[in-house]
Parts: structure tokens; C-alpha cells; sequence
């Protein structure tokens, strides 16, 4: 058969095969509709970083490029309306029905957006770019929260608990300053996988590059990548763009779940530390009395989804071949739903913070009589006696063992208790002052001695509350030049595709 004019042909994608097995076309309609809306624009960004090249480069003719960039222009909600009211079953994928769609207006020579590059790369980088930006966003915001609330509870004098019993006094502000330490080494990783994420897998053939003259570092530029992925076989066959976001995302979520798993409890009858407010909290269908912070449950739920997902691509990947496959497109496919689901729990965390009823007076109460302060006594023995610190150990245990036997707390200790406690262990009374043994039983006394670097004094956690407030911000800079070259790069494609077309 002769054709006059190529550019009429409209081939389908099926190359070699006959009798391919295609979706009905309601069906197919429909699993396209569901994707082209977040699909079209990116994949419209690409074509044209690429087609800006190959008109550049004199690879395809000027003319026909004009075309083509003319149509990728004019895509948007509505231009996808219509590829969907149009949709052919024959080009199944969404891809090549977005190739189809250009056909219909420009003809075959749509086509040559395919000239040196296998369809999928870079959409999966960038899609998971378009995830973690926003992610990285919400670790910024919730390490000031954090910050905002350890500055504002370091007097805050509670019980620090190991093992689920009561360890040493701590305050409340200590302890959220402690859960920013995890998000913000989490964050620091999350950074890392960025970068990763950020290379540019454009242009690579289908594994072996091309023999046409392309420049792969311009498009890689337009559409706001760092650099360009050389290796070509790597670019298709590497996975490592979605396993080390993952990671990092557990690194959020596991002190995330563990530290709302902690502030449940504190928030029950029983402990009565704190209380959430009205607003985020649920009532029951039944009972009338329920107050219940689900939020804290919502947060714990995340870190299931996270394991989930990491379980879901590592088995993917872990027996495949090193080349593109299904595995490798829906390791990546499958992570960014995830990154919401985090995205969603610090937010939920950022609710809590800020809607948390602190109550101090029995956050002390508890400290003063749960016997936490014990290590501070056996110090001020050891200071006052000259006993070696292991005795001195020993005759604290006593004391407290001798008061716990009674049904008694922390507060009944006094000078007679320790007296034959060392009777018992070294033979003889200690008879030390009420007054010093009072002071060291204190849990405000002991929260204000505690001042070596990372301890729980307040003077100590507003240094460091300070000092992170320095290194957020940088993080709050970078993320900020990280946006604002994604920026410039949308800006620096637009205007290559107007210079090139006019308008």
C-alpha cells in the first residue's frame, strides 16, 4: 500500500503481536480516567523538555517540533477530558494513549517524542519527587512544633520512665525535645533519599542509550533534576529511588507511634498527665462519659502502613532481573500513597501538640512520690558520706524497699528510714540532715541539678532548643532552594518552549 502523507498513519502500539488482548472500552475508559489527571501533566512536562532538545539539536524537523510543542501546550483539564471522551481500547496504556490523543491532532509525527527514550523514565522520579517535597515539608513544620512545645514545657517536672516504671524525673519539654532528636535524623535520611530521587533517568534508550545525538543534560535541567543518570541500564533497572525513601519514613513513623502510644496512656484515668481538648477528640455511640483521643491511635496505624509498603517493594525487587521490569515500575508506583499516609499522621501529631492539656501540678505529684528520685539520694550519699557509690546504691534500695513494703511513696522517706537502712548494710546509722535528704528527694531539685550537656534542666533545654532552632533553619533554607529550583526550572522549560513557538 502507498501512502502519500505519513503523517495520517496512526499505528497502533502492538508492534509485533496479533490478537493482543486488549480491555473493553468502558473499562478501559475508566482505568484511564482514573489516572490521566495526575498522569498527563507530568508526562506533558516531559515531552516537552525533550522535544525542546531534539528540535534544538537538529534532530527532528523544526517545523513538525513547532507542532508538536503547540499541541503539548494547549494540554489541560479540559484537553484530558477529552483524550478520555476520545479514548481508543487499542492503546491500552495511558502513555500511549496520550501518544494517540497527539496523533489525533498533529498525526504521526507524535511519534517522534519516542526518538532515544523508552517511555517511563523520568515520570517514576518524578512522582516520588512530587511525594517527598511536601513530606520533607511537614518534618520542617512538625521539628518546629516540637521545638515551639519542648521550649515551652522544660519546667514541666514528670516522672522519665524505663522498662514502664518509674527511672528518673525528666520534664515534659525534655521529652518532646527528644522525639524532635528522632524526627530530625528521620528528616536528615529523608534528605538523602531526595537527592537520590533527584537524578535524571531521561534519554537513556530502552537500556542502551541511542545513536541519535541527543543532549540528556538540557531536558534533565528543564524538568529541575540535579544531574543526569548516565549509566542507561542502571537508569531502568534501579530501585534504590523508592527503598531509601521508605526507610526514612519508618525512621518517622516508629518514634512517631511510640511516643503517641506513651501520650495514650498519660492521657488515661489512671495517669491523668494530660488531656487532649474537646476538638479532636471522639464520643461514643454508647457511652456518654468517653472522651477518647483516637488521634493517638489514628498516628500508631501509619507505622503498619509504612512496614507494609517496605515489605511490598523490597519482595519485589529483591528476585528480579537488574533491567526494567513490572517489579521496578511498582516498587516506585506504590510508594507515594504511603508518603500521604505519613504526610497525614504528622499532621494528625501537629493536632496533638497543639490542642494538649498539660497538667503539671500532677505530673510533679507523680514524680515526687514514684521514687525516681532515688539516684539523686544515692549521689547525695555518696557526696555527704564519702561511701562508695555502690553502697551508697545499696542503702538507697533498702530505703525504698522498706517504704514500699508499708504502702508507702517517695515522700516517706526521711532520715530515720536511711538510718537503718545502713544499719542493715554497713553497720552503722548515717545520720544525715533533714534538710540535705529532703532537698535530694525533690523532683523540681532534681530536674535543676541535672545540667551536664543533654540533661533535663531547663536552662539546659532551652541551649538546646536554641541550638536547634539554628540547624532547622538551615534545613528550612535548603528545603526552601529545593523548592524555588523546581520553580525556576517549570519557568526555564515554559520559556524555552515559548521562545521556540512564539507567544
Amino acid at each position: 500500500m502507498h501512502v502519500q502523507n505519513y503523517r495520517d498513519i496512526k499505528p497502533d502500539t502492538h508492534s509485533r503481536l496479533r490478537g493482543k488482548e486488549i480491555p473493553s472500552l468502558e473499562e478501559g475508559r475508566k482505568a484511564f480516567a482514573a489516572l490521566a489527571y495526575n498522569e498527563i501533566p507530568r508526562a506533558t512536562k516531559v515531552h516537552k523538555a525533550w522535544t525542546v532538545m531534539l528540535i534544538e539539536r537538529g534532530i527532528i524537523d523544526k517545523g513538525e517540533g513547532h507542532e508538536i510543542l503547540k499541541t503539548l501546550n494547549r494540554i489541560d483539564d479540559k484537553a484530558i477530558e477529552e483524550m478520555i471522551q476520545s479514548y481508543d481500547p487499542n492503546f491500552y496504556k495511558w502513555r500511549v494513549q496520550f501518544e494517540r490523543y497527539l496523533m489525533d491532532k498533529v498525526g504521526s509525527i507524535a511519534g517522534n517524542i519516542n526518538i532515544g527514550r523508552t517511555l517511563p523514565p523520568p515520570l517514576y522520579r518524578m512522582k516520588l519527587r512530587e511525594a517527598v517535597v511536601p513530606l520533607i515539608q511537614a518534618t520542617l513544620e512538625f521539628r518546629q512544633n516540637l521545638l515551639d512545645r519542648a521550649e515551652e514545657y522544660r519546667d514541666a517536672v514528670m516522672p522519665g520512665y524505663t522498662h514502664n516504671q518509674h527511672a528518673q524525673p525528666m520534664t515534659f519539654g525534655h521529652y518532646l525535645l527528644g522525639l524532635y532528636e528522632a524526627i530530625d535524623r528521620a528528616a536528615v535520611q529523608l534528605e538523602q533519599a531526595y537527592d537520590v530521587i533527584n537524578i535524571c533517568d531521561l534519554g537513556c534508550g530502552a537500556l542502551a542509550g541511542t545513536s541519535f545525538n541527543v543532549d540528556r543534560e538540557k531536558p534533565a535541567r528543564f524538568l529541575g533534576f540535579d544531574r543526569v543518570m548516565e549509566h542507561t541500564n542502571d537508569c531502568v533497572a534501579s530501585t534504590d529511588q523508592a527503598t531509601n525513601v521508605v526507610p526514612a519514613m519508618i525512621n518517622l513513623a516508629i518514634p512517631m507511634s511510640r511516643v503517641a502510644n506513651e501520650m495514650h496512656w498519660w492521657a488515661t484515668f489512671e495517669f491523668n498527665m494530660i488531656e487532649l481538648t474537646d476538638a479532636i477528640c471522639e464520643a461514643s455511640s454508647m457511652m456518654p462519659q468517653k472522651k477518647s483521643p483516637c488521634v493517638f491511635e489514628e498516628i500508631r496505624c501509619t507505622l503498619g502502613k509504612v512496614l507494609g509498603c517496605y515489605s511490598d517493594i523490597v519482595c519485589r525487587a529483591q528476585n528480579t532481573l537488574y533491567g526494567d521490569t513490572i517489579e521496578v515500575y511498582e516498587a516506585s508506583e506504590y510508594v507515594p500513597n504511603t508518603v500521604a499516609d505519613v504526610i497525614k499522621a504528622i499532621n494528625t501529631f501537629n493536632k496533638v501538640l497543639n490542642n494538649l492539656i498539660v497538667k503539671k501540678d500532677i505530673m510533679l505529684r507523680h514524680a515526687q512520690r514514684g521514687f525516681s528520685t532515688a539516684t539523686e539520694l544515692a549521689a547525695f550519699l555518696f557526696r555527704e558520706t564519702h561511701l562508695p557509690l555502690r553502697v551508697a546504691h545499696a542503702i538507697v534500695g533498702e530505703s525504698v524497699h522498706e517504704v514500699w513494703e508499708k504502702g508507702g511513696t517517695a515522700t516517706d522517706i526521711n532520715t530515720d528510714v536511711v538510718d537503718r537502712a545502713a544499719v542493715q548494710i554497713i553497720g552503722k546509722p548515717l545520720q544525715l540532715a533533714p534538710k540535705g535528704l529532703a532537698r535530694a528527694l525533690d523532683a523540681t531539685h532534681f530536674v535543676e541539678a541535672h545540667k551536664s550537656q543533654g540533661a533535663v534542666a531547663p536552662k539546659e533545654v532551652h541551649r538546646m532548643v536554641t541550638r536547634r532552632r539554628q540547624n532547622l533553619k538551615k534545613a528550612q533554607d535548603r528545603h526552601a532552594k529545593r523548592c524555588e529550583a523546581l520553580k525556576a526550572a517549570d519557568q526555564r522549560l515554559e520559556d524555552a518552549v515559548k521562545k521556540l513557538i512564539g507567544g
